[in-house]
């Protein structure tokens, strides 16, 4: 009787904890609810196709500037420490973190659908910020290309003087350059470093800039900024703030997180979960 006991007890148990795991898991792939992904804990990861075959590691993120999105992913695969390594770039839409494997990433796409990928090099960064060149990525992983929609409408539209402005170009960037970036005020005061970027997988969506402010009575002020708010000056990234607001900021929370620094405020004081 207590052998059956036990063991009902034991089963209804295990039921919780895979109740527990699928819940995670489908709030993983709801986008906003999920947890924020750390740049620097996602280089080196090991990436999964979807028939369960090694894709290779995570060697950088590549992110637009003017949005402040994360657009793709660089993968690795093959080499010798480090050397004659094949990159290839999976768009954040097919990635996901939602899997069963500890340290280990998903990618949304087939092992033919993967090898037919293009090959990437990191010095044509440039070159894929094209709009061709863009589309010529997602198709492979069947994404739909919301531009290729609005092409629809450009072709309706008037010739001569009367043509749509010109959309702003993009400007993509490895989390690797971003990250070490003096950030200074428009007053060209020092306010710290990127020391980090918050991501997430799934539709892009603006990262947030986790910023060093250095140490203030022996504690390391952070700071939560989202991409895109930071603007160019020189080598440096530009935030519009001074020292002073900045000891008044509340603190970077879930809703923050969630809204990924859309209405006020954008500068958050920033905890991570080692501190």
């Amino acid at each position: 009787m207590l052998k059956r006991s036990a063991a009902i007890h034991m089963t209804f148990g295990a039921f919780l904890v895979a109740l527990l795991f699928l819940g995670f898991t489908v709030a993983a792939e709801t986008g906003d609810t999920s947890p924020p992904l750390r740049a620097r804990q996602l280089t080196g990861m090991k990436v999964e196709d979807s028939d369960g075959q090694a894709a290779g590691t995570i060697r950088n993120l590549v992110l637009e500037m003017n949005t402040g999105n994360l657009r793709y992913v660089v993968i690795g695969y093959g080499g010798y420490l480090g050397m004659r390594t094949t990159l290839k770039l999976a768009p954040v839409q097919v990635m996901s973190a939602a899997t069963a494997k500890s340290e280990t990433l998903a990618i949304n796409a087939t092992t033919p659908q993967w090898n037919r990928a293009p090959v990437f090099k990191s010095s044509n960064l440039t070159a894929i910020s094209e709009r061709d060149r863009a589309a010529e990525i997602t198709r492979n992983f069947q994404i739909p290309n919301k531009d290729s929609l609005k092409g629809k409408d450009v072709s309706l539209s008037k010739t001569g003087r009367d043509q749509a402005p010109t959309r702003p170009s993009t400007q993509l960037k490895f989390a690797s350059d971003i990250i070490g970036t003096q950030v200074v005020s428009p007053k060209q005061e020092k306010i710290g470093e990127v020391v980090d970027l918050l991501v997430s997988f799934g539709e892009p969506r603006p990262a947030i800039a986790i910023i060093s402010g250095g140490r203030l009575f022996h504690r390391d002020r952070k700071y939560a900024v989202p991409l895109g708010a930071l603007g160019h000056s020189g080598s440096k990234l530009m935030l519009n703030t001074n020292l002073n607001a900045l000891e008044q900021v509340p603190a970077f929370d879930q809703t923050a997180w969630e809204s990924r620094g859309h209405g006020s405020p954008r500068i958050y004081q920033y905890t991570s979960p080692a501190d």
